[in-house]
């Protein structure tokens, strides 16, 4: 071989560091975009009381809709923008998704009333759907040997900012307000979208000898067309199926979380300001603020959610990733039950970081089966359905949780999910198979 020769990258390996670049902005996007969501969506009970509804019940009640409404908005939407990045390209759906967010987030910052702020919510859903978004740049583009450890590392994305998000937001909003993280998260994403327009690249870099079109062309077909070859494959749409049960796991209890901190503070003076949530650590206790609190507890559950994403490949490959869903699925249901029956906060956050631990495996491992499944020049609208179905668990959840805190109690919101992510661990382990990019528990290089 000639030194010129010598001296020159391989194609294979110049594709080989594209799809990394991306992965790594894709990333990068997706942590600054929720970053900034994470900043106010957790304490929208504390918001709506800012804006005048004091009842606790009725609190519960309208971050539940204003959650839902989003989703259901959403649902409609998210195939669509998915067969538009089939045919145009999915790095322009990713921009568009942080950009809606970004601004319709910001314009929550100056609402008055709950209904402005209800119709903001349902406006977002239909221009959101960032997740989504980019798991379908990065499934398109990354090859697929590749897909279950690129996936699994874009969901540590999320992880990381449910993580950081509520704990840092918890503190902004103690000390400068709610309202002004509106804004803050606004900005977020719009940084977001400058940087995955100038880094990410989507045209031609897919690997030719695993026949796969260049990623950013025309594929072709309209959302009829797509959506039909998409939801004939019937390991896809049972993986949907599953994908639904486990995001509503998280939607289901997210909206009562705050509401099960406050009944762990101290409620003596008249003055709710003045309420504090008391623990003892190892070697000090504390006096927490509501919010502060609320946003802790967020923060421990994308850390332990943060390393089962990562954990998700490795293991995957191992054991197989149909085993390691349903497994993780098992586990979750069952730490689920005495997450109800948890007498104090010290108790009740561990109790959650423990179910982050293995939730967080849960969603990374499903969507590397669809993106090892989905036909070829497919991943929108495959990853647009999956978007809808976290989008349908964002509007069944919500609703479904506040039912049956206010029929039986908050404790039996964890106890009721609990049992529907058992039986969804019994479902996938009898109805999933593994796909054949995955081999005997061991990644098989195509080609």
């Amino acid at each position: 071989m000639s030194s010129a020769a010598g001296a020159a990258p391989s194609a294979s390996d110049a594709r080989e560091a594209t799809w990394r670049v991306n992965l790594a902005f894709v990333w990068i996007g997706v942590f600054v975009g929720l970053l900034g969501a994470n900043f106010v969506f957790p304490f929208i009970p504390f918001f709506l009381q800012d804006l005048g509804m004091d009842s606790k019940s009725d609190r519960a009640y309208w971050t539940g809709i204003s959650a839902s409404v989003t989703g259901l908005s959403l649902t409609v939407t998210a195939p669509i923008w998915g067969s538009m990045a089939d045919r145009y390209g999915r790095k322009p759906m990713f921009m568009r998704a942080l950009l809606g967010a970004g601004i319709l987030i910001a314009l929550m910052g100056i609402v008055t009333t709950v209904w402005q702020f209800v119709l903001l919510r349902f406006v977002m859903g239909a221009f959101a759907g960032t997740m989504g978004a980019a798991a379908a740049l990065v499934a398109a583009t990354t090859p697929r040997a590749k897909v279950g450890y690129a996936l699994g590392l874009l969901q540590t994305a999320m992880f990381s900012a449910n993580m950081l998000g509520p704990f840092a937001g918890g503190i902004v909003a103690a000390s400068i307000g709610i309202r002004e993280s509106f804004f803050f998260c606004g900005a977020l994403y719009i940084a977001a979208v400058a940087l995955v327009f100038f880094f990410v690249k989507e045209q031609g870099i897919e690997p030719e000898s695993e026949g796969r079109p260049a990623a950013g062309k025309a594929k072709g077909g309209g959302l009829i067309q797509n959506m039909r070859v998409v939801v004939s494959e019937r390991q896809i749409v049972l993986m949907l199926l599953l994908l639904f049960a486990l995001w509503l796991s998280t939607t289901f209890v997210r909206p009562v979380m705050p509401i099960s901190v406050d009944d762990f503070a101290d409620h003596t003076t008249s003055n709710e300001e003045d309420d504090r949530v008391h623990f003892d650590a190892v070697f000090r206790s504390f006096e927490l603020k509501e919010e502060t609190a609320t946003g802790l507890v967020f923060g421990v559950i994308g850390l332990t959610s943060t390393i089962a994403a990562i954990s998700v490949a490795p293991i995957g490959q191992r054991v197989g990733y149909r085993r390691s869903v349903a497994g993780a699925a098992m586990l979750t249901g069952l730490l689920y039950l005495p997450v109800a029956f948890a007498g104090s906060y010290l108790s009740y956050m561990l109790f959650m970081g423990a179910v982050g631990l293995f939730q967080g495996a849960m969603v990374p491992g499903t969507n590397a089966l669809i993106g090892a499944s989905v036909p070829e020049g497919k991943h929108g609208s495959a990853f647009g359905l999956a978007a809808s179905m976290q989008s349908l668990a964002l509007l069944v959840g919500p609703l479904g949780g506040g039912a049956v805190s206010g029929l039986f109690g908050i404790e039996w919101v964890y106890a009721v999910i609990g049992v529907v992510l058992l039986v969804a661990a019994v479902f996938a382990w009898l109805f999933i198979r593994e796909p054949d990019v995955f081999e005997s528990g061991t990644m098989k290089v195509e080609g």
